[in-house]
């Protein structure tokens, strides 16, 4: 990390992507499963799962799946809820899930899709809902209908998911959002925090496994809250602060932690930063910002990073994405940087995302 507390700025405007899959709009939600050595992300817009099996040679290993009604499970005990407008699917963070027999490969991923927790099956390309928003007592059907699943995490015990609904494409942004607490052996869907614009990554502490950091959006914040009390939340970060107001809108996105292994410091939270082309890197324990990597100025909507050892995977969005009529002017939206040697010393392989007991 070098010298901990001396802000440094890496340039790496020459960066050149890890991998870009043509048409991508907005991938997201990047993960790593070391026990496969597998890398996976989404595409929110166009409702798609992606898969790098070869992480050394994308080109060659990638798949992806698309989620619609077209390829919903024939014989899923949930139905395919109602959807008058026909409103697309859209996926908005992944989950793997080890093959229990062999625990050598992902055969099968829960995902946050338009109306609730999906599960796709890799073999067959078919997918199912487990649980439906509109099963929360305290989400009615309407709002439910108008919202979809953004970022999302397992908590340290794998007994919940907890995933963020914002206004869906089609609506108008409205405070209506909320982060929800999925328990699917319980079947229990409860609304931890309400009234949000764009609920967005959620950590939690290694150290006591309860404090958790959740990134309110477009209130440019990471809050830390002690205890896994959402309700008793400090501001840990202004990001926009962190920006000396040069952007109009540096929208704290997708994220990635890591916790030394040395005892020396508490942890770090690596920051896509929406619109700046920034990836930043702030210490939990005071919310100080340490560094900030700036990729190339030409793909500015950073969404999403994780660590594969220490190297750190970078997701982008294209900037056509809330355009009427696109014209495919942004050849390098939605590719993937991959930004070298992030990390120092013995860094080990380490999934990013608990297996969710299901």
């Amino acid at each position: 990390m070098g010298n901990v507390g001396d802000f440094e700025e890496v340039i790496l405007h020459d960066l050149k992507p890890y991998y870009h899959f043509p048409g991508a709009i907005h991938s997201e939600g990047i993960t790593f499963v070391k026990e496969t050595n597998t890398l996976l992300w989404v595409d929110i817009f166009k409702g798609q799962v992606h898969k790098v099996e070869d992480i050394k040679h994308p080109e060659s290993s990638h798949s992806f799946f698309r989620i619609t009604r077209a390829n919903y499970g024939k014989n899923s005990p949930i139905e395919y809820p109602p959807n008058p407008d026909e409103l697309k699917e859209s996926v908005g963070c992944i989950f793997p899930i080890l093959d229990e027999t062999s625990h050598n490969e992902v055969k099968q991923v829960l995902f946050g899709s338009k109306f609730g927790i999906g599960r796709l099956d890799f073999s067959t390309s078919e997918w199912e809902y487990v649980i439906l928003y509109s099963e929360c007592p305290d989400l009615s059907t309407d709002r439910a209908y108008k919202l979809r699943s953004n970022d999302g995490n397992v908590s340290p015990d794998g007994k919940y998911i907890y995933v963020g609904l914002m206004s869906d494409f089609p609506f108008e942004l409205e405070p209506i959002g909320c982060l929800l607490r999925v328990d699917l052996l319980a079947r229990e869907i409860k609304i931890v925090w309400n009234c949000l614009l764009i609920p967005n990554a959620i950590h939690w502490d290694e150290s006591d496994q309860k404090t958790m950091y959740v990134t309110d959006s477009l209130n440019f914040t990471i809050w830390k809250c002690p205890g896994g009390d959402l309700l008793k939340r400090d501001e840990l970060i202004d990001v926009k602060n962190s920006n000396n107001q040069s952007f109009e809108s540096p929208e704290p996105d997708g994220s990635a932690v890591w916790f030394s292994k040395d005892g020396k410091h508490s942890g770090f939270l690596f920051i896509t930063v929406w619109s700046t082309s920034k990836v930043q890197m702030f210490d939990l324990a005071n919310g100080k910002l340490l560094k900030e990597f700036l990729l190339p100025e030409q793909t500015p909507r950073v969404s999403c990073c994780c660590f594969v050892g220490k190297d750190l995977f970078v997701t982008t969005a294209n900037a056509e994405i809330n355009d009427t009529v696109r014209t495919n002017a942004d050849k390098n939206g939605g590719c993937i940087y991959r930004i070298p040697n992030v990390l120092d010393g013995n860094v080990p392989l380490e999934s990013t995302k608990r297996q969710p007991l299901h």
